[in-house]
């Protein structure tokens, strides 16, 4: 205990934990001015912020929530949103994430998604903090890199606008973490393939992409390195066949269905580095953008003047430097320029994001400025590790420890002022506004289509068993035009009067209709059709835009089924990269990795003392005679 309590390094994992909450607050006591000056406090932790992407992945979160809760079924399928639409197989739905199976059985929505919020940022400050540990940095430089990595306007703007899909974003420190480790011990791939992993299953649309160009951008700048080299022949193909493998589950269906709608987005944004100097430094802007196509919040990337001053000498010495350390820290500000380059979108001249654009997964991006986080990530690691090399100057001169002791406390101070300057700025916008909350209880099975109403209510269109035909999806999807609205049956018989039928069961992913037809006719569902439906009775009508069975005359039990396709096959691929990681980590120790790399070099290349050259002339091919 003794030795805990002198052992200061926790010192930083504290400031973590404090940095986290102070940041997070506002989401669970939100204080406003009212018209008087007064500040007036309300508790909102079980309230959404009224912003549409918050409704969207609260109605998406509901639905799985209630799927799988009340129903008892995979949520497959969400008929509460556009006509009837793709749950599981929707790129950017949290489910399989860890914490949303972990929360949505005894949390309500508002608390879960909240709560998810809460742990990632949790996860991103603590992967800034052994990012920088790795490195050298001490405890002011690890809490400065941590509030820089967590606390800074790009959270604030896209997580208080509701984009759940980009908390994995915060993944990408840990990431870096296993890639550079992986260098001496090919253990840590597993860290970089789970933590990939982990986004898919997240539904993490930008920061997937957007992490392999940070984690391809980091191996191309060392690739003038040998030893890295040759590190990099097992480490690449391991990471790679673990994170599909680990990701299959998700990232297998969510692979089918965007063969079916891919979405190709148009090159149509760009920003010049003066305006990525503003996005860092702007304590505030207007919510328009002149001359961009986005709102501000798009761009805002608030971390203040100070660290980005500190990252333009950063730079400015990794250039000017020529000793041992040199191509190390040259390749962090190479990775950061990077990242900055793609984050300029398509400029005049040579657009990396524009090359990047032609690469299958990225046709789907359209925002560019959503590379600011990763470099911002970036940024955080020059800056802390040019204080960590300067420190180490400074100590390594028995004249100047005094100047490095009186070096280390302006570190805990600039650390300090940087942390209470972001949270300050950036934290009230995590929590905008407050919606009324959800209505509890078991989900109703009388099932309708309604008209849009407020966008408010769409969240507590699960419970209430209500469908709408408007549409806020991330992808092309188009709901039929034969909907109908209001209550009554929910299926009808064409023609008219071909037939009757009745429902028996409504589930979300579960249909089943009495059908009695005295001629052939067709049994029209008031839903989407999809290729995920699946007819215990006759055959579904493809080309129909409202889920329809073709009958033949007769009486018909009829259960329609959605199930996502890719799922088992996902889920047994998924397995097996458990099973890999498990044999990784117990088997890959660096010795034996370097006698499986001698090994395979002793196959393709054989040496030359075992390989003599050929006899000369007269000589006989098999030798001298033996001894008489």
């Amino acid at each position: 205990m003794r030795a805990w309590l002198r052992d200061v390094r926790w010192l930083s994992l504290l400031a973590c934990i404090a940095l986290v909450v102070a940041f997070v607050a506002p989401t669970a006591r939100m204080c406003v001015a009212a018209p008087d000056g007064h500040r007036v406090c309300s508790w909102v932790l079980d309230q959404t912020p009224s912003t549409d992407d918050w409704r969207s992945f609260a109605g998406a979160w509901e639905a799985a929530r209630i799927s799988l809760r009340d129903f008892h079924q995979w949520p497959s399928w969400n008929p509460y949103h556009c006509g009837g639409v793709p749950l599981y197989q929707d790129p950017q739905t949290p489910v399989p994430g860890v914490m949303f199976l972990l929360t949505f059985g005894w949390l309500p929505t508002p608390v879960g998604m909240k709560l998810w919020l809460w742990v990632h940022l949790l996860v991103g400050a603590l992967g800034a903090r052994a990012l920088l540990r790795h490195h050298g940095a001490n405890i002011p430089e690890q809490v400065l890199g941590a509030a820089l990595v967590t606390a800074c306007g790009f959270c604030s703007e896209h997580f208080g606008g509701g984009h759940l899909s980009f908390t994995p974003f915060l993944f990408l420190p840990w990431a870096l973490l296993g890639h550079r480790r992986a260098l001496t011990d090919p253990r840590w791939t597993v860290l970089t393939a789970a933590v990939l992993a982990a986004a898919v299953w997240e539904g993490g649309t930008y920061p997937v992409p957007l992490l392999i160009v940070a984690l391809a951008a980091d191996t191309l700048f060392r690739l003038g390195d040998p030893a890295a080299r040759r590190a990099f022949v097992v480490t690449l193909p391991l990471t790679g066949a673990l994170f599909a493998l680990l990701a299959s589950v998700r990232l297998l269906p969510v692979l089918i269905w965007l063969r079916e709608h891919p979405r190709l987005m148009p090159l149509d944004d760009s920003m010049s580095v003066a305006e990525v100097v503003l996005a860092w430094t702007a304590r505030a802007h207007e919510r328009p953008f002149p001359g961009h196509i986005f709102v501000w919040p798009e761009y805002g990337d608030y971390i203040g003047v100070a660290p980005v001053a500190l990252f333009a000498l950063a730079l400015v010495a990794v250039l000017a430097r020529r000793d041992e350390g040199a191509r190390d820290r040259r390749v962090d500000a190479g990775v950061a320029a990077v990242l900055v380059w793609c984050a300029l979108g398509n400029i005049p001249g040579f657009s990396l994001f524009g090359l990047l654009h032609e690469l299958p997964v990225y046709r789907s991006l359209r925002v560019p400025s959503r590379f600011l986080y990763p470099a911002t990530v970036l940024l955080a690691l020059v800056v802390g590790r040019a204080l960590a090399d300067l420190r180490a100057l400074l100590l390594d001169h028995r004249p100047r420890r005094a100047l490095a002791r009186a070096f280390v406390g302006l570190e805990y101070a600039l650390a300090l002022g940087v942390l209470i300057d972001l949270v300050a700025v950036n934290s009230p916008r995590l929590q905008v506004g407050a919606d009324p909350p959800l209505p509890g209880g078991r989900a109703s099975t009388a099932f309708r289509q309604e008209g849009g109403g407020d966008y408010w209510r769409w969240p507590t269109y699960p419970v209430r068993a209500v469908g709408t035909p408007v549409c806020y999806v991330a992808f092309d999807w188009t709901p039929a035009p034969q909907l109908w609205l209001g209550p009554g049956p929910q299926q009808r018989v064409e023609p008219a009067d071909g037939g009757t039928a009745r429902s028996l069961e409504w589930t979300p992913n579960v249909l089943r209709f009495e059908v009695d037809l005295a001629r052939p006719a067709t049994l029209v569902v008031n839903q989407n059709t999809d290729s995920g439906w699946t007819t215990s009775t006759g055959t579904i009508d493809r080309a129909q835009a409202l889920l329809a069975v073709e009958l033949p005359p007769g009486r018909h039990t009829v259960t329609l089924t959605h199930a996502v396709r890719g799922l088992w096959a996902g889920a047994l691929f998924t397995l097996l990269g458990m099973l890999a990681s498990a044999w990784v980590l117990r088997r890959a120790l660096p010795a034996r990795v370097d006698q499986w790399r001698g090994a395979l070099a002793g196959r393709l290349f054989v040496p030359d003392s075992l390989n003599p050259p050929p006899p000369g002339p007269g000589a006989s091919p098999i030798g001298p005679p033996p001894d008489a």
